[in-house]
C-alpha cells in the first residue's frame, strides 16, 4: 500500500484511539474537512498539518512520512 498523508493521519488518529470528531475539534476544523483529508481528497496546508500533528501528539515529519515509528520499521509496506 502506497503512503499518503491522509492514510498517515488516519493511522495516527486510530493509534491514539481518537474519533474523527475529536481530532477535528482539537485541530480546529470541521469533521467533514478532516474526512476529505483522510480520504486524500484535499491536501492540507502546512499550518494545518502542524495543528493535526500537535493534536495527535506526533511530529509533522511523522505525518509527512519523513519519520517512521518502530512498528512501521518492523512491518514495512510492500
Amino acid at each position: 500500500m502506497a503512503w499518503s498523508l491522509g492514510k498517515q493521519i488516519k493511522k495516527a488518529r486510530i493509534d491514539k484511539d481518537m474519533s474523527q470528531r475529536e481530532l477535528a475539534r482539537q485541530a480546529g476544523l470541521r469533521q467533514a474537512h478532516l474526512s476529505l483529508i483522510e480520504n486524500d481528497k484535499h491536501d492540507p496546508a502546512a499550518t494545518l498539518v502542524r495543528r493535526l500533528a500537535r493534536a495527535l501528539g506526533c511530529s509533522a515529519d511523522y505525518l509527512l512520512g519523513l519519520e517512521v515509528d518502530e512498528e512501521d520499521e518492523e512491518h514495512p509496506a510492500a
